[in-house]
């Protein structure tokens, strides 16, 4: 059987050529997503803080069946109304704000906010890792309860709990190796960083932008678990995490 063109291509992030419209359930916005993936919650921030009505399609961790149908296998995956395929967090980002409010820059108009948006990626997500995988205890902490909200068949829950617990601890070892500190401490050094660019009540002054978002979604994800009284403890990051909650409601 001959291959669609949307098979042979390769994975690319933002506005995708060929559009979906079947995978918009209800003909709504969809999101494909993890529940706990910090990714899919930034993206879910900036929805619901827009009063968006979506679909959430829960993707299964370890088939990602509900995903076999696009070349991209990451989560977010963002099909609009009428069927346009985003991939990729940042880009989603970019691409609703400017359909809906147009209320921050794009990518390329304001360097600062470009520079924190990737920052949620390239530095704090790999950070929060570290702390989170810090240990076996950890670890295990974190796929109890990651196994329980995402969508994990009994059989894969078992399995990614406890074998998921040693591999995610080798990942968050090779991630803390990313930084000359301790994973604690520099998490905490992070924030410090953070705290710097957070001009008045959010990085975009008195109204979130790109970068509210994107780092808030990695944060989000840290919450209940190892090394979220980092964030907690914070001086300047906890108020504005809290602003960030309260305007999301996520």
């Amino acid at each position: 059987m001959a291959k669609t063109v949307q098979d042979k291509a390769e994975p690319i992030a933002g506005i995708q050529p060929n559009k979906v419209p079947e995978r918009a359930i209800n003909s709504k916005p969809t999101v494909y997503t993890f529940a706990t993936c910090p990714f899919s919650l930034k993206v879910k921030s900036l929805l619901k803080s827009r009063e968006i009505e979506f679909e959430n399609v829960e993707v299964d961790p370890m088939k990602k069946t509900e995903l076999k149908w696009s070349s991209w296998t990451a989560v977010p995956v963002f099909v609009d109304s009428d069927g346009i395929q985003v991939n990729n967090s940042n880009d989603i980002l970019h691409y609703i704000d400017e359909r809906h409010g147009q209320l921050f820059p794009r990518h390329g108009e304001n360097d600062v906010q470009d520079e924190w948006m990737a920052f949620s990626d390239n530095i704090l997500g790999k950070s929060i890792v570290a702390v989170i995988y810090q240990n076996y205890r950890t670890s295990l902490h974190a796929l109890d309860y990651v196994t329980k909200i995402d969508k994990f068949g009994l059989k894969d829950r078992i399995i990614s709990k406890w074998i998921g617990a040693i591999v995610m601890k080798m990942v968050g070892r090779s991630r803390a190796k990313m930084f000359e500190e301790p994973p604690r401490q520099n998490l905490s050094t992070q924030l410090n960083s953070m705290a710097t660019a957070i001009d008045e009540d959010f990085f975009g002054g008195t109204t979130p932008n790109g970068a509210d978002y994107a780092n808030y979604g990695i944060l989000r994800s840290m919450q209940g678990l190892n090394g979220f009284d980092i964030v907690e403890n914070h001086q300047i990051i906890w108020p504005w995490y809290s602003r960030m909650q309260l305007h999301s409601s996520l």
